[in-house]
């Protein structure tokens, strides 16, 4: 598992979501959401809704999770876990470390 540099901490408010690409050791782009939370928390998903493949950073950020613009659908910003109907199957969570300014994901 490799750590990348996703973001600078200045990209995604607090409350906010953002996405963005980056390229993994293989070669291969991954689409991240990338979540701070109100309480300044970060978080890191796969940049797709298990339920209606719409990017989740195009969501909305709840109390503890993310919601899914198009459907409603929110996830546990902790597990990927679906809290809420249509999506019952998770979403794929990376861990996420800020050093400084600068946001880092392991893939």
């Amino acid at each position: 598992m490799a750590e990348v540099h996703v973001c600078s901490v200045d990209d995604v408010p607090a409350g906010e979501v953002g996405g963005f690409v980056v390229t993994a050791t293989d070669g291969n782009e991954v689409n991240l959401a990338i979540i701070h939370s109100r309480s300044d928390r970060w978080f890191a998903f796969f940049d797709r809704c298990s339920h209606g493949r719409v990017k989740l950073s195009d969501g909305f950020v709840e109390d503890e999770g993310i919601e899914c613009a198009r459907h409603g659908a929110i996830f546990d910003f902790e597990t990927g876990a679906p809290l809420t109907p249509p999506a019952s199957e998770p979403v794929r969570t990376y861990p996420v470390r800020v050093d400084g300014t600068s946001v880092y994901v392991t893939l």
